[in-house]
């Protein structure tokens, strides 16, 4: 496929299936940085040692966060 394609079939996507490939596109630049990987293994070993937080708990940070515009 031909980057003149890729621009055309993107331009016909919707604003989700952008956001989606928008996202698919940074996993895929991400996932071979070793410094990223580095990242995420930290943070699943804090979470596997107990620090994480329930579903109902994001939601209320997310909802105060969307109330402070952010």
């Amino acid at each position: 496929m031909s980057t003149a394609e890729i621009k055309a079939s993107i331009d016909r996507m919707t604003e989700d299936e952008r956001f989606f490939a928008a996202a698919y596109i940074q996993h895929l630049a991400s996932s071979g940085d070793p410094d990223y990987q580095s990242l995420l293994a930290g943070r699943m070993q804090r979470m596997d040692g107990g620090k994480k937080i329930s579903l109902e708990q994001a939601e209320r940070l997310h909802l105060a966060l969307e109330k402070e515009g952010l």
